[in-house]
C-alpha cells in the first residue's frame, strides 16, 4: 500500500508498534475524535500508521490554505471513501479526477443549484419541513422527539421529491423505507470494511459482504425503476436532478449521461443530501440548547420576521433573511463538520509547511480541528454565532472554514443544504420551546459522517412569544387574567374521520395554550391504555355510523373492556353529531362520557351534544365557557404574574404578508391550489327529470396522492349574486377595504390574516346561507323597531330562512353591518367522494357532483347550494382550495380481489364505485381474477342521468362489473329504487355474501339507506336462520356491511 506522503520527522503518536501501527488508545468506532485528540498532541500536521498504512492529517489553517491551492491539489478519492464505490460507482462524490463522467455530470448538474433552480426546490422543501413540525406537534407533552432520526427522515425526503419526485414518506412509516434501510445499512459497511483486519477480516465478515452485495444490488434496482418509469412517462422536463440528467445536453459536448451513471448520481445525491444537512440540523439543536442567549438571539429575529404567526409558510425570500439562524448553522458546522475529513493529493511536486510532498502522494484534511485554529480566537470550544458576523468573516482567513469541502469538488449542494436547514430551524425555533429534560451530554457517533447520537428533546409550543406588531401598538399595558399553572398538562383527544373534531381538537388546545396550558392533540389511539393523570384529559369525539372514528378504533374498545381504576383521570367530552341519524346519534361520546365515569374518572363538565343540524357553534361555545372556567378553576396558578404586552416607542413595526388573500383559512383548512383540468354536464339538464350533475377532473399538486374511494376536500367560495345581496341590504362598497382583529382566539372567529375588502371578506370567509338560529332570530328582534315586524320574528321558532333573508324580509331591522358579521360562522369545507381509480389515474381525482338548486326559500329568485354552485362554474384552468382526506378503512376495497363485492348507491353516491370500478379494470388488465361484482345504482332515467353510462357499459361487457341501474322514472318490471332490484336478485344477493363478499353503500341516508338495510334482511329472511336484525348487525361489525352515507 502505498503512503500519503513521506513521513520522516513527522510527529506521530506514541507507543507506536511494529507492523500493527498506532492502535494503542484509539477505537475502530472513533477514528475522526481519536485523530482531534493526537492533533491536539501532536500538532497541525502529524501521521497515523495502520497496518503498514501510513496516513497524514493536517490541520492548521495555513497548511490547508496550502492544500487548497488548485493548482498544486486536487481530490483524492481516499480508500475509506472509495468503498463506497460499490454503491456509488462514479457518482460525483466517488468518482476519480481521470473519470470522464465527473466533468461530464458537473458540468450538466451545475444549473440545478442555480439560484432559478432553488427557488423551485423551496415549496418541496416546506412541505417536508411541515410534516416534521405535524410530527412534533403530536409529540408534544406526550413523549420526546429523536432528534437524529427526524432530521434524516426530513433530509431524505427532502432530496427524494426535490431531486426525483420520489417520495420516502418517512414520516408516515413506523421503519424506514426499504431503500432506507438498504442504503444504511451498505454505507455502515463500508465504513467497516476500512477499519477491517487485514487478513482475517473478510473470513470473520463473510455474510456482512454478501448482505452487502444484496443491499447494493437492490439500491441499483430501485433506483433503475426510478429512472426507467421516468423515461416512459414521457417526461422531457429538466426542472429536477433526475429530470437534467435524462434530458440536459452537456453545455459543450452535447452528449448526455448513460443510465448506469445516472443511477450512480442518485444514489449519490441521495447519500450527500441527507447524510450531512441532518447532522448539521441536530448539532445546532443542540447548541440552542445548551446556549439560552443564543436561542432567544434567534427566536428574536424569527419572531421579527413571522410574528405571532400560528404557522408560518415561509416564502424562499424570508428564509435568506434569517441571517442569524445561518450563523447559528454555521457555527454548528465550525463546531462539528459532518464531513468532517477530506483528502487531497498533489498534482505536482510541492510542499505543505516545509515538507516536501511528491506528485500522486495525498494527505488528510482534518476539518474540525481546522475549525479548532488560532485564527478562530481564543475560546475556540465555545459556541458564538457571532464569529459569522459579516465583519468578522470578512478579517478571516478564506480557507478556515472548510465544512464542504473545497475546490472545483467541493460539495455542488452546499446552497441546498443550507437552505433547507434554515428554513427548518427558523420553523422550529419560532414554534417550540426546546426542553433539555434529559441533561443531554454531546456523544457523537461516527459513520460516514458525524451526528449526535442518543440526543432527545421534551417540546412546548411557544406562548409567549415576542409579537412585535401587536406590542408597538400598544399605549398602555394590559393585562390578561387567569391562567394555568406552569407546565399543567392539557390534553386534547379526538376521535374524527374526516377532520372536523380533528380540528376542533386542535382549536381546543390553541385556546388552552393561550390560557397557560402545555397543551397537546392528538388520537385517541394514541393513549390507548396509557391516559394521563397529570392534567386534564378533553376528548373530543364523533362516531360513524354508531361505530368509533377511525382514529379512535383501537381506544373505545379497550375502554369498554378497561378495568383499569382511572380515578386519577380528570375528564371532559365534547361530541360531534347529527340529529339526522337518531338511532346513532352521539352514540361513541356517550358510551366514552359513561365508561369514564364508571371506571372512576373525575367528569370536569357535563357531555356537550353539538348537532351538526342545529347550532354546532354555539352548542361548542357554550360548552367551552364552562369548560375553561372550570379547568381555571381547579388547574388555575391565583399567583401568577400577569401576562403584560410589550410597549415601544418606535414609529413602525413592518409586518411582510406573503400568500393569497385566503392564506390563513386556507392553513386552518389544511388545503392548497388544485387546477381543474375539465369540467363537464353528466345529465341530459334539457329534460324535465333532469338535475345538474357535473363531471369535474381535477389535477393534483406534485406529491399529492389519494386511494381509490379518498374523499376531496373543498373551501368554496360564495357566489356573486349572494355578496352583492349582503352589499345591498346593508348599503356597503364591496371595494371597501377593512382590517378585521379577533379579540380572542375562538372558533367563531373569521380566520383572516390581513386587510381585506368586503367583497373578498364576503366571497371567501363567511357562511351566508346557514339556517338562522334561534337565538340569532332572537337578536333581528330586538334590533328591529317595527312593531309588526319585531312581533313576526319572534314568532318564528325554527326556520330554514338564513339571517341575510330574515333581514331582506325584514328592512326595518336595525343591525349593524359588525353585528351581523359576529353572527355569521366561518365558511365551511365540503367533502365529495373521489370518483377516479387512483390505479388508473394516479395524478388527478375527479368529482361528481350534484348541483343543489330550486325556488329560493323565501319563494322569491333561486336558491343555489355554496359548494356544488361553485364547482359548477370552475372552468379548464381555473384553481380551487382543496386538499385529498383518507376514507373510512373499513369503506377500502378488499385487499383480495376475489372478494365478492356488492356496491349500493344513488344518483352522485355512484362516485366512489366508479373509482372502485376502474381499479378492478385496471386489475384484470394485469391478470389479476376478479370475484362477483355487482353495482346497484338508482337513478331517474336511463336517457336522462344515468352516469358515465357508456363507460361502465363497456367495463361491464368486459366482465369487470355487472351493472344493476334501477330507474325511478322508467320501472321495469316492478323495479324502481336500488332495494327493489337488491330484493328482486336475493339468490345472486345472497350467494355473494355467502361467499364471503362485502357491500359497501353510499348515497342518501335518510330514504335509501335505511330501505336497503330493510332488502338485505328480507333476503336473510328468505335465505338465512336466525335474526335478520342480529345478522346485519355481525355484517357491520365485520365490516362487511359499510355505509359512507350522508342527510337528504
Amino acid at each position: 500500500m502505498t503512503t500519503s506522503m513521506d513521513t520522516t520527522g513527522l510527529p506521530h503518536p506514541a507507543n507506536r508498534i511494529p507492523v500493527v501501527g498506532d492502535v494503542i488508545g484509539t477505537s475502530p468506532n472513533t477514528p475522526i475524535q481519536d485523530a482531534m485528540k493526537q492533533c491536539r498532541e501532536l500538532g497541525p500536521i502529524f501521521t497515523r500508521s495502520f497496518f503498514g498504512n501510513d496516513v497524514v492529517f493536517v490541520a492548521g489553517a495555513d497548511m490547508v490554505a496550502e492544500v487548497a491551492d488548485e493548482d498544486r491539489f486536487a481530490k483524492h478519492v481516499a480508500p475509506s471513501l472509495a468503498r463506497i464505490r460499490a454503491i456509488a460507482g462514479d457518482g460525483l462524490f466517488t468518482a476519480f479526477n481521470d473519470e470522464p463522467n465527473w466533468q461530464k455530470a458537473h458540468d450538466i448538474l451545475l444549473p440545478a443549484f442555480s439560484l432559478q433552480s432553488m427557488r423551485g426546490y423551496h415549496p418541496a422543501m416546506l412541505q417536508v419541513a411541515n410534516r416534521l413540525i405535524a410530527s412534533w406537534d403530536e409529540h408534544l407533552g406526550r413523549k420526546p422527539v429523536e432528534v437524529v432520526d427526524d432530521m434524516t427522515r426530513l433530509t431524505l425526503d427532502t432530496i427524494g421529491l426535490t431531486g426525483f419526485a420520489f417520495d420516502f414518506e418517512s414520516f408516515q412509516r413506523p421503519d424506514p423505507h426499504p431503500f432506507v434501510q438498504a442504503l444504511v445499512r451498505g454505507l455502515a459497511h463500508a465504513q467497516a470494511k476500512a477499519r477491517e483486519l487485514p487478513w482475517i477480516g473478510p473470513i470473520l465478515n463473510k455474510g456482512a459482504d454478501e448482505q452487502f452485495a444484496k443491499d447494493a444490488e437492490f439500491l441499483a434496482g430501485v433506483v433503475d425503476d426510478v429512472i426507467r418509469e421516468r423515461k416512459e412517462s414521457g417526461d422531457t422536463s429538466t426542472d429536477d436532478l433526475l429530470g437534467l440528467m435524462l434530458n440536459a445536453p452537456h453545455p459543450t459536448e452535447g452528449t448526455v449521461l448513460d443510465d448506469t451513471n445516472i443511477r450512480n448520481q442518485v444514489i449519490t445525491f441521495l447519500i450527500a443530501g441527507h447524510e450531512t444537512t441532518s447532522g448539521a440540523l441536530s448539532f445546532a439543536l443542540h447548541y440552542l440548547v445548551k446556549n439560552p442567549a443564543v436561542l432567544a438571539k434567534a427566536q428574536a429575529e424569527v419572531d421579527a420576521l413571522w410574528g405571532d404567526q400560528d404557522s408560518p409558510q415561509p416564502s424562499y425570500e424570508e428564509v435568506g433573511k434569517l441571517r442569524y439562524v445561518r450563523q447559528v448553522l454555521n457555527e454548528a458546522l465550525r463546531m462539528w463538520p459532518t464531513a468532517a475529513a477530506f483528502s487531497r493529493e498533489a498534482i505536482v511536486d510541492t510542499t505543505i509547511g516545509g515538507h516536501p510532498i511528491k506528485k500522486g502522494q495525498w494527505v488528510v484534511v482534518l476539518a474540525p480541528m481546522l475549525h479548532r485554529d488560532a485564527v478562530w480566537g481564543d475560546n475556540v470550544e465555545a459556541f458564538d454565532p457571532s464569529r459569522f458576523d459579516p465583519e468578522r468573516e470578512k478579517a478571516r482567513p478564506v480557507h478556515a472554514f472548510k465544512p464542504f469541502g473545497t475546490g472545483e469538488r467541493a460539495c455542488i449542494g452546499r446552497q441546498f443544504a443550507l437552505h433547507e436547514a434554515t428554513l427548518l430551524l427558523g420553523m422550529i425555533i419560532h414554534r417550540y420551546r426546546l426542553l433539555d429534560t434529559f441533561n443531554y451530554q454531546l456523544k457523537i457517533k461516527e459513520t460516514l459522517t458525524l451526528k449526535p447520537t442518543g440526543f432527545r428533546l421534551d417540546l412546548a409550543r411557544r406562548t409567549e412569544r415576542v409579537q412585535p406588531v401587536q406590542a408597538a401598538a400598544a399605549k398602555e399595558a394590559t393585562q390578561t387574567a387567569g391562567r394555568a399553572k406552569q407546565g399543567t398538562t392539557l390534553t386534547v383527544l379526538h376521535g374524527s374521520n374526516l377532520g372536523t373534531c380533528r380540528a376542533m381538537a386542535r382549536q381546543l388546545a390553541d385556546e388552552g395554550e393561550d390560557r397557560g396550558f402545555t397543551a397537546v392533540a392528538a388520537p385517541l389511539d394514541e393513549f390507548t391504555g396509557k391516559l394521563p393523570t397529570d392534567g386534564p384529559v378533553v376528548v373530543v369525539a364523533a362516531s360513524y355510523n354508531g361505530k368509533p372514528t377511525d382514529d379512535a378504533a383501537q381506544f373505545v374498545p379497550w375502554l369498554n373492556s378497561a378495568t383499569d381504576d382511572l380515578s386519577a383521570v380528570s375528564y371532559a367530552v365534547l361530541g360531534v353529531g347529527d340529529r339526522n341519524w337518531a338511532a346513532t346519534y352521539q352514540f361513541i361520546p356517550t358510551q366514552l362520557d359513561a365508561r369514564f365515569a364508571e371506571l372512576g374518572a373525575t367528569r370536569l363538565v357535563d357531555r356537550c351534544e353539538a348537532d351538526a343540524s342545529g347550532d354546532l357553534t354555539g352548542d361548542i361555545e357554550a360548552w367551552s365557557d364552562k369548560l375553561w372556567g372550570e379547568l381555571l378553576t381547579k388547574y388555575g396558578d391565583p399567583d401568577a404574574a400577569p401576562v403584560v404586552e410589550d410597549t415601544s416607542d418606535r414609529l413602525y413595526d413592518v409586518r411582510v404578508i406573503t400568500g393569497p388573500v385566503t392564506a390563513a383559512l386556507d392553513a386552518r383548512y389544511e388545503v392548497g391550489p388544485m387546477t381543474v383540468l375539465a369540467n363537464s354536464e353528466l345529465v341530459d339538464v334539457e329534460s324535465p327529470m333532469g338535475r345538474s350533475k357535473r363531471h369535474l377532473r381535477i389535477q393534483l399538486p406534485e406529491g399529492v396522492t389519494y386511494r381509490t374511494g379518498d374523499h376531496l376536500t373543498v373551501v368554496p367560495d360564495n357566489p356573486e349574486d349572494l355578496v352583492a345581496r349582503v352589499a345591498a341590504r346593508f348599503g356597503l362598497n364591496l371595494d371597501l377595504v377593512v382590517a378585521i382583529n379577533p379579540r380572542q382566539k375562538t372558533r367563531r372567529a373569521i380566520p383572516v390574516d390581513r386587510p381585506v375588502t368586503i367583497r373578498q371578506l364576503l366571497t371567501h370567509f363567511v357562511e351566508l346561507q346557514n339556517p338562522a338560529t334561534p337565538a340569532q332570530i332572537k337578536v333581528l328582534a330586538e334590533c328591529n323597531p317595527c312593531p309588526p315586524e319585531k312581533a313576526a320574528l319572534e314568532a318564528i321558532t325554527e326556520t330554514e330562512q338564513s339571517l341575510l333573508e330574515l333581514l331582506e324580509q325584514n328592512p326595518a331591522c336595525q343591525l349593524a353591518p359588525e353585528m351581523f358579521l359576529e353572527m355569521l360562522s366561518p365558511i365551511q369545507a365540503r367533502h365529495y367522494s373521489i370518483s377516479s381509480s387512483a390505479l388508473a389515474k394516479p395524478g388527478e381525482v375527479e368529482l361528481i357532483v350534484g348541483v343543489l338548486s330550486g325556488p329560493s326559500r323565501t319563494g322569491s329568485g333561486e336558491f343555489h347550494g355554496v359548494s356544488s354552485y361553485y364547482l359548477s362554474r370552475l372552468a379548464a384552468g381555473d384553481q380551487l382550495r382543496a386538499r385529498v382526506d383518507p376514507a373510512r378503512a373499513a369503506f377500502q376495497a378488499p385487499a383480495d380481489t376475489t372478494v365478492p363485492v356488492i356496491y349500493v348507491s344513488a344518483g352522485t353516491g355512484l362516485a366512489p364505485f366508479r373509482g372502485f370500478i376502474g381499479d378492478r379494470a385496471v386489475q384484470a388488465a394485469s391478470g389479476k381474477e376478479l370475484g362477483a361484482g355487482l353495482c346497484y345504482f338508482g337513478v331517474r332515467h336511463p336517457d336522462v342521468d344515468y352516469l358515465h353510462r357508456a363507460e361502465l357499459e363497456a367495463a361491464e361487457q368486459a366482465g369487470v362489473i355487472s351493472m344493476r341501474p334501477a330507474f325511478s322514472r322508467a320501472e321495469v318490471d316492478g323495479v324502481k329504487y336500488v332495494q327493489d332490484r337488491i330484493a328482486a336478485d336475493g339468490d345472486e344477493v345472497w350467494a355473494a355474501l355467502e361467499a364471503g363478499g362485502r357491500v359497501y353503500i353510499c348515497g342518501d341516508g335518510k330514504g335509501m339507506a335505511p330501505a336497503v338495510r330493510e332488502a338485505f334482511k328480507t333476503i336473510h329472511r328468505a335465505h338465512g336462520s336466525g335474526d335478520d336484525q342480529e345478522w346485519l348487525d355481525g355484517l357491520i361489525a365485520e365490516d362487511r356491511y359499510v355505509e359512507d352515507v350522508w342527510a337528504g
